[in-house]
């Protein structure tokens, strides 16, 4: 257990820099920019980070952590399971709040930051256990049969590539609204068939 989840000065630099990172992307944002964010030294900041990559890297696992929880904890919600994507959508909708493309560009096409590898491991983990859940959710007709799974899992892989294409960014305002429309499309059809009319 990080022993630094307590300290105030800590929590005071993960949350400075998700917000920066978010914005700006990471490669844009200094330590000294990051240090002034959130009223600290750059001492203070090498007490808990030898560089920003691992802050970077501890930032994400932190997302993915928190959003694997509150997707295990709404999967065992004694409601419908449309009712649980439309949740997903709207837990979806918050956690990617002000995101940049920058942001998404940084990880997935610069490879001396090394963050790839790690986003593409945990997205991995979190993916198959939704292809789990859908499964048992094809079982009892809660989901369309002749929908495959493997194409879940294909078109899930693909979803940042689309965050960062410049035709899409050019029809949207933000990354958010880009990024709410590619799922709200997936989620849309994935219901049984006289079902498709209603609305998330």
């Amino acid at each position: 257990m990080n022993q630094n989840i307590h300290n105030p000065k800590y929590l005071d630099i993960i949350k400075t820099a998700h917000d920066l990172f978010w914005k700006h992307g990471i490669k844009r944002v200094s330590i000294e920019e990051i240090c002034k964010e959130a009223n600290i030294s750059k001492m203070t900041f090498y007490r808990f980070f030898p560089n920003k990559i691992e802050l970077a890297k501890t930032i994400i696992k932190n997302m993915f952590d928190e959003s694997f929880a509150l997707y295990q904890n709404l999967m065992t919600e004694n409601i419908s399971f449309e009712e649980k994507i439309k949740k997903q959508i709207l837990a979806k909708f918050e956690g990617t709040k002000n995101i940049s493309s920058e942001l998404i560009k940084d990880i997935y096409t610069d490879k001396k930051l090394g963050l790839l590898e790690y986003w593409e491991k945990r997205t991995a983990e979190f993916t198959d256990q939704v292809i789990k859940d859908f499964a048992l959710a094809q079982e009892m007709g809660w989901m369309r049969k002749d929908i495959k799974l493997e194409f879940i899992m294909y078109f899930n892989s693909k979803m940042a590539e689309m965050v960062y294409d410049p035709q899409l960014e050019k029809m949207y305002g933000n990354t958010q609204d880009l990024i709410m429309e590619i799922t709200n499309l997936f989620f849309y059809g994935i219901f049984p068939k006289e079902r498709n009319g209603n609305e998330l």
